[in-house]
């Protein structure tokens, strides 16, 4: 096979590999509403459960948060909050203990991490990439402020996702000096965007948002990168100083890079190898 058709055949294969690795998530509804947002959390006090009546934690704060959006039932539009804090433990009042929710993480819940598949032509030529593909919201990598939700009709998913959890989440970003701070990265895992190879390099990096934004990161390895998960954690604050909210907690993409086509033939190979050598060994 010449090289050329081998390259191609691998970049077919990967990307039949991705798709049968996806789980997807709910669908990704159409129209403004994105993926992930930024918000501030005005929730005061807990409403209900153990912990009813006190301080909610993440008053104030910035919050990571995943749309959870059904197009065909947008009633029930909703955010998922990533990376904040939780009671635990019996409610002690003042005294009770406080957590990082263990749900910091997308995919959230069972869904595998996104897979990294080779880009073709422009700046991530023969790199392997972060890419959006239908059916998987999780891959809709773009991150947006929740003022770009405000103002729709009544009726409409961008109304319904913007004012749930009895409007939670409806408090403004206007004047904050909202960072994208980095805070750890697998080695080999690099992030930027449609127009710079590296934004981030080293934890304490940032990337300036301001208080609108619709920012799509772009996860990357060389195409030789190991098989493996790979993740990238991040947090969010305002550097405005007086007045500035709180930082958000720390979230986490996950990825994955599959392997070559070479070598599951050659783990395929090994698997018949050593099956026959046991089907010998039983017969002897």
């Amino acid at each position: 096979m010449k090289s050329f058709d081998l390259l191609m055949f691998t970049r077919s294969f990967r990307s039949l590999l991705w798709a049968a690795a996806i789980v997807s998530g709910p669908s990704l509804a159409q129209g403004a509403i994105a993926s992930y947002y930024v918000g501030v959390d005005t929730l005061q006090n807990i409403a209900s459960g153990t912990y009813a009546g006190l301080p909610n934690p993440n008053y104030q704060r910035l919050t990571f948060l995943y749309a959870h959006s059904f197009e065909a039932r947008p009633g029930i539009n909703h955010y998922h909050s990533k990376g904040t804090q939780i009671y635990t433990g019996p409610n002690l009042g003042a005294g009770t203990a406080v957590t990082t929710s263990a749900s910091n993480f997308v995919p959230e819940g069972a869904n595998p991490p996104l897979v990294l598949s080779v880009a073709n032509g422009g700046l991530y030529d023969n790199k392997l990439i972060s890419a959006p593909i239908a059916g998987n919201a999780f891959s809709f990598l773009t991150l947006e402020d929740t003022g770009k939700l405000s103002g729709f009709a009544a009726g409409t998913g961008e109304h319904f996702m913007f004012n749930s959890s009895s409007g939670r989440w409806t408090g403004s970003l206007v004047g904050a000096d909202v960072h994208l701070q980095l805070v750890s990265l697998s080695a080999g895992l690099n992030v930027g965007s449609s127009a710079a190879l590296n934004l981030f390099v080293n934890p304490g990096d940032e990337l300036h948002l301001e208080d609108s934004f619709s920012f799509t990161p772009v996860f990357w390895t060389d195409a030789d990168a190991a098989v493996g998960t790979y993740t990238a954690t991040f947090k969010l604050t305002d550097e405005r100083g007086v007045g500035a909210l709180g930082d958000s907690g720390n979230f986490e993409y996950r990825f994955q890079v599959i392997p070559e086509p070479s070598s599951i033939a050659v783990l395929s190979l090994a698997g018949i190898a050593f099956g026959f050598r046991r089907k010998r060994a039983n017969r002897s």
